[in-house]
Protein backbone atom coordinates (compact mmCIF):
# COMPACT_ATOMS: atom_id res chain seq x y z
CA UNK A 1 0.00 0.00 0.00
CA UNK A 2 1.40 3.40 -0.93
CA UNK A 3 1.22 6.53 1.23
CA UNK A 4 -1.44 7.97 -1.12
CA UNK A 5 -3.78 5.02 -0.63
CA UNK A 6 -6.81 5.94 1.47
CA UNK A 7 -8.42 3.31 3.62
CA UNK A 8 -12.19 3.10 3.64
CA UNK A 9 -14.40 1.79 6.36
CA UNK A 10 -18.08 1.24 7.00
CA UNK A 11 -19.70 3.26 9.77
CA UNK A 12 -23.06 2.07 11.10
CA UNK A 13 -25.79 4.61 10.24
CA UNK A 14 -29.00 2.93 11.31
CA UNK A 15 -31.04 -0.26 11.43
CA UNK A 16 -34.39 -0.68 9.71
CA UNK A 17 -37.23 -3.00 10.71
CA UNK A 18 -39.72 -3.08 7.87
CA UNK A 19 -42.99 -4.84 7.09
CA UNK A 20 -44.80 -5.43 3.80
CA UNK A 21 -48.19 -3.69 3.91
CA UNK A 22 -49.48 -3.88 0.34
CA UNK A 23 -49.86 -0.12 0.16
CA UNK A 24 -49.91 1.94 -3.02
CA UNK A 25 -46.52 2.84 -4.49
CA UNK A 26 -44.97 6.09 -3.25
CA UNK A 27 -42.22 6.18 -5.91
CA UNK A 28 -42.35 6.34 -9.67
CA UNK A 29 -41.38 3.14 -11.49
CA UNK A 30 -39.35 5.26 -13.92
CA UNK A 31 -35.68 4.34 -13.68
CA UNK A 32 -36.28 1.49 -11.23
CA UNK A 33 -34.85 -1.99 -11.64
CA UNK A 34 -37.47 -4.69 -12.24
CA UNK A 35 -41.21 -4.79 -11.71
CA UNK A 36 -43.13 -3.24 -8.81
CA UNK A 37 -43.70 -5.93 -6.15
CA UNK A 38 -45.19 -4.06 -3.22
CA UNK A 39 -44.78 -1.48 -0.49
CA UNK A 40 -44.53 -1.15 3.23
CA UNK A 41 -43.32 0.81 6.17
CA UNK A 42 -41.32 0.45 9.34
CA UNK A 43 -38.93 2.15 11.72
CA UNK A 44 -35.30 3.22 11.57
CA UNK A 45 -33.07 3.69 14.60
CA UNK A 46 -29.45 4.67 15.11
CA UNK A 47 -27.94 7.90 13.74
CA UNK A 48 -31.31 8.32 11.99
CA UNK A 49 -34.51 7.72 13.94
CA UNK A 50 -38.00 7.75 12.53
CA UNK A 51 -40.31 6.04 10.08
CA UNK A 52 -39.45 4.47 6.72
CA UNK A 53 -41.82 4.10 3.76
CA UNK A 54 -40.69 1.96 0.84
CA UNK A 55 -41.48 0.35 -2.50
CA UNK A 56 -39.81 -2.80 -3.80
CA UNK A 57 -39.04 -3.52 -7.44
CA UNK A 58 -37.42 -6.80 -8.49
CA UNK A 59 -36.39 -9.09 -11.32
CA UNK A 60 -35.55 -12.75 -10.59
CA UNK A 61 -32.95 -14.53 -12.73
CA UNK A 62 -31.40 -17.94 -12.00
CA UNK A 63 -32.32 -17.86 -8.31
CA UNK A 64 -30.73 -14.47 -7.70
CA UNK A 65 -33.13 -11.58 -7.31
CA UNK A 66 -32.10 -8.18 -8.67
CA UNK A 67 -33.90 -5.75 -6.37
CA UNK A 68 -34.47 -2.03 -5.93
CA UNK A 69 -35.82 -0.52 -2.71
CA UNK A 70 -36.86 3.12 -3.04
CA UNK A 71 -38.69 5.42 -0.69
CA UNK A 72 -38.24 7.88 2.12
CA UNK A 73 -37.36 8.19 5.76
CA UNK A 74 -39.23 10.71 7.90
CA UNK A 75 -37.00 11.44 10.88
CA UNK A 76 -38.24 12.22 14.38
CA UNK A 77 -36.92 15.78 13.98
CA UNK A 78 -38.96 16.45 10.82
CA UNK A 79 -36.52 15.74 7.96
CA UNK A 80 -37.41 13.78 4.83
CA UNK A 81 -34.59 11.68 3.38
CA UNK A 82 -35.19 9.88 0.10
CA UNK A 83 -33.24 6.72 -0.70
CA UNK A 84 -32.58 4.43 -3.66
CA UNK A 85 -31.07 1.04 -2.77
CA UNK A 86 -30.09 -1.36 -5.54
CA UNK A 87 -28.70 -4.82 -5.08
CA UNK A 88 -29.34 -8.52 -4.96
CA UNK A 89 -31.02 -11.13 -2.83
CA UNK A 90 -30.93 -14.89 -2.70
CA UNK A 91 -31.92 -17.88 -0.61
CA UNK A 92 -28.64 -19.17 0.85
CA UNK A 93 -30.10 -22.40 2.28
CA UNK A 94 -32.41 -24.47 0.03
CA UNK A 95 -33.77 -26.09 3.20
CA UNK A 96 -35.17 -22.66 4.20
CA UNK A 97 -36.71 -21.31 0.95
CA UNK A 98 -38.51 -18.42 2.70
CA UNK A 99 -35.35 -16.91 4.22
CA UNK A 100 -33.52 -14.45 1.97
CA UNK A 101 -30.28 -12.51 2.44
CA UNK A 102 -30.13 -9.10 0.76
CA UNK A 103 -27.21 -6.77 -0.07
CA UNK A 104 -27.50 -3.28 -1.63
CA UNK A 105 -25.65 -0.12 -2.42
CA UNK A 106 -27.72 2.88 -1.31
CA UNK A 107 -27.80 6.56 -2.27
CA UNK A 108 -29.53 9.22 -0.16
CA UNK A 109 -31.05 12.56 -1.12
CA UNK A 110 -32.37 15.27 1.19
CA UNK A 111 -32.88 19.02 1.20
CA UNK A 112 -32.70 19.19 5.00
CA UNK A 113 -29.51 20.98 6.11
CA UNK A 114 -29.07 18.80 9.20
CA UNK A 115 -28.76 15.70 7.02
CA UNK A 116 -27.27 17.29 3.90
CA UNK A 117 -24.06 15.26 4.46
CA UNK A 118 -26.03 12.16 3.40
CA UNK A 119 -26.24 13.48 -0.18
CA UNK A 120 -22.51 12.74 -0.62
CA UNK A 121 -22.65 9.43 1.26
CA UNK A 122 -22.63 6.02 -0.38
CA UNK A 123 -24.14 3.39 1.84
CA UNK A 124 -24.25 -0.35 2.20
CA UNK A 125 -27.63 -1.86 3.08
CA UNK A 126 -27.64 -5.51 4.14
CA UNK A 127 -29.91 -7.87 6.00
CA UNK A 128 -32.62 -10.48 5.86
CA UNK A 129 -36.15 -10.88 4.55
CA UNK A 130 -38.67 -13.60 5.45
CA UNK A 131 -41.25 -14.53 2.81
CA UNK A 132 -43.12 -16.34 5.58
CA UNK A 133 -43.65 -13.30 7.85
CA UNK A 134 -43.02 -10.50 5.29
CA UNK A 135 -40.64 -8.89 7.77
CA UNK A 136 -37.37 -7.22 6.76
CA UNK A 137 -34.43 -6.49 9.07
CA UNK A 138 -31.56 -4.41 7.68
CA UNK A 139 -28.41 -2.66 8.80
CA UNK A 140 -27.28 0.39 6.86
CA UNK A 141 -23.68 1.62 6.84
CA UNK A 142 -21.96 4.68 5.41
CA UNK A 143 -18.87 4.20 3.27
CA UNK A 144 -16.31 6.64 4.69
CA UNK A 145 -12.66 7.53 4.10
CA UNK A 146 -10.17 7.44 6.94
Amino acid sequence: MTSTTKLTTLEHLFDADMMYRGQDAITSPEGKVGDYIGSGDGTVFGQLNGKIFWDLYEDIDDGVCLTNFAGKIETEDGATIRFDARGHGKVPDPEKPNDWVMVYGVKFDTENESYHWLNATLGVWEGEFSMETYQHHYRIYAHTNQ
